[in-house]
């Protein structure tokens, strides 16, 4: 799994809460409430709740597992979260009864550029004086990939009330700047978090694992919004959007005292949210139903409108975008939220002062599906080409109306099929990004992870705002990077005159690679040899470029020639392979 490859990004607007399903819903009540006091009092953040009881629990020869909440808790570590907050049962080897959380899931996190601090309020998932065995947390935090900045965690046995009081405590001082007006470290925020809990002797199981004097990624300034649709912003002025209008956004970058920032100039990452919706967990076990048979509710607003991503000049931005026919048509508020950096200093913000619903009454035809191209890592594959285990899927789509990613339309998520398995279709929503300045245009990029070895066919599904679709097809073949493979092969054209390029695939993607090509005469004579270093994003070669000539500079006389192209890889991994070329006069 790869995180962001760069480290300023959106995933610093998120605060993440994992709860466990025991209990009688204690621990995903007590998430809850953590997630409630967060979105009241840092509206500036958005909340991610993976609540265990809201996915499907399976039954395994090894017990009851909930291989989604696995999946859930994977693809949020990937993306990014400035925060990863877990409530419930755990222990020195992962966290959950059902192993959502093991060690080596935990091994297994590449997400360097975007680190949390990982909050347990469980037993001793951090226990690190066992000399017989490195516990899931010091794990987490050793892991050299990624995996946690810091752990606030428990070391020994813990009660789920006082693990509470002191994990609800901590969300009055992390997010909030000290008396001196600066953010506190992470030794700050125990410190303040223990003095003010009260004394009890269960608070000396939590410790932090990291940097006392480390501060999280926190944006440094705001976001502000001026105007929507022509309308200035007040806190007593409330817009609404409406299915199918055209909505456009002004604003700008400032301090946190709301003066504008002149020199800002850089990126700014909107996302638009639907209305919150109330999501009713499935009562998987007696153990996760209050009283036995009622199961538990919560709110989220996670359903994406619009994600953007729009330039910033002189503290200035401006963006438009088409709201889906997906939205859900009640009146209610819905939450532009932002991210901006240029290189350098980054900014956050949001605005909840607009409703979302209805429909427009003015809406321009549209009776096209998007326009999708499907490829693997980068737009240099074609179908039928070699990957390895881990490839990205990668698109590049574009509609005049805009690409629908809200969710709540059924049928109509954003959605790869991998091996016509459409019985676990993968929804991309939170994976499609616009292009710059434009809510026509975007990309969508997804990571798999260890996929077998061999053919594999893939489909991608993408509807515009209005609910046209359109679907496109890839093949692709898997081989196993613990080998060099070394495929496709071929110099185009061929035959050729003046020039040639050779090109070629191979499953090291992301590699440097040290590229040999001999030409032989039929005779078995070596008139020409060409050697490049490259280093591609994908899996299909730049062209290499020859015009024919022999090391001396000499044309070489028309006739048939054979040449071999061999690969290098940085761990001495080698592959060749041998092909005939023709020169015409």
């Amino acid at each position: 799994m790869t995180g962001s490859t760069y480290p300023l990004g959106d995933w610093r607007n998120w605060v993440s809460f994992i709860g466990d399903d025991e209990d009688n819903q204690t621990h995903m009540s007590d998430a809850d409430k953590l997630a409630v006091k967060v979105k009241t009092n840092h509206p500036e953040y958005n909340i991610d709740k993976i609540y265990s009881d809201a996915f499907l629990q399976q039954s395994t020869p090894g017990g009851q597992r909930y291989p989604d909440v696995s999946t859930g808790i994977d693809n949020r570590v990937e993306k990014g979260t400035l925060v990863l907050n877990y409530t419930g049962h755990g222990g020195e080897v992962g966290l959950g009864h059902e192993r959502f959380i093991e060690i080596a899931q935990i091994q297994s996190w590449n997400n360097k550029n975007n680190l949390p601090l990982f909050i347990t309020a469980t037993c001793e998932f951090s226990r690190f004086d066992d000399p017989d065995r490195t516990s899931a947390g010091e794990l987490c935090f050793l892991n050299p990939n990624g995996a946690a900045i810091a752990l606030l965690t428990t070391v020994r046995l813990a009660f789920s009330n006082t693990n509470f009081v002191l994990n609800s405590k901590l969300y009055d001082f992390i997010f909030d700047t000290l008396p001196n007006g600066k953010m506190p470290c992470l030794g700050d925020v125990v410190r303040l978090t223990k003095v003010n809990s009260g004394v009890q002797f269960y608070f000396l199981n939590f410790h932090l694992l990291g940097d006392p004097a480390l501060q999280l990624a926190y944006p440094q300034q705001r976001v502000y919004t001026s105007q929507i649709n022509n309308k200035i912003i007040t806190p007593t002025t409330f817009d609404t959007l409406t299915a199918l209008s055209k909505v456009t956004v002004k604003g700008f970058v400032g301090d946190k005292a709301g003066n504008k920032l002149s020199s800002f100039n850089g990126i700014l990452y909107p996302t638009v949210f639907d209305k919150e919706q109330q999501i009713t967990c499935l009562g998987n076990d007696p153990s996760s139903l209050l009283g036995g048979t009622i199961p538990f509710k919560f709110n989220i607003q996670k359903n994406i409108i619009y994600k953007g991503k729009v330039e910033v000049k002189n503290g200035d931005f401006t963006f438009s975008f088409i709201v889906p026919k997906d939205i859900s048509y009640n009146f209610d508020i819905g939450k532009l939220s932002y991210y901006a950096h240029n290189g350098v200093i980054d900014a956050n913000g949001y605005n909840k002062n607009f409703y979302v619903g209805g429909s427009s009454t003015t809406i321009a035809p549209d009776n096209a599906g998007p326009v999708v191209g499907l490829y693997l890592n980068d737009k240099k594959f074609v179908s039928g080409g070699t990957t390895n285990e881990e490839p990205n899927l990668y698109a590049e789509v574009a509609d005049s109306s805009g690409i629908n990613t809200v969710g709540t339309g059924i049928g109509h998520d954003l959605t790869a099929i991998l091996d016509e398995n459409t019985s676990k279709p993968i929804v991309l929503n939170d994976y499609y990004e616009a292009d710059l300045n434009s809510y026509q245009k975007g990309k969508v990029k997804y990571p798999f992870n260890q996929l077998s070895e061999g053919n594999h066919r893939l489909s991608l599904k993408v509807w515009d705002v209005q609910n046209n679709s359109s679907i496109v097809y890839t093949d692709f073949v898997v081989a196993a990077t613990a080998e060099m493979a070394l495929t496709h092969v071929l110099n185009y054209p061929n035959p050729f005159t003046t020039k040639t390029k050779f090109f070629f695939e191979n499953n090291q993607c992301c590699q440097t690679l040290k590229v040999n090509i001999q030409i032989f005469t039929v005779s078995g004579k070596v008139v020409k040899t060409i050697s490049q270093t490259l280093t591609n994003e994908g899996f299909r070669s730049d062209g290499i470029d020859w015009d024919g000539k022999d090391e001396f500079g000499d044309k070489l006389a028309k006739g048939v020639y054979v040449y071999k192209l061999s690969i290098t890889g940085n761990d001495s991994k080698k592959a060749e392979k041998i092909e005939k070329l023709v020169i015409l006069n």
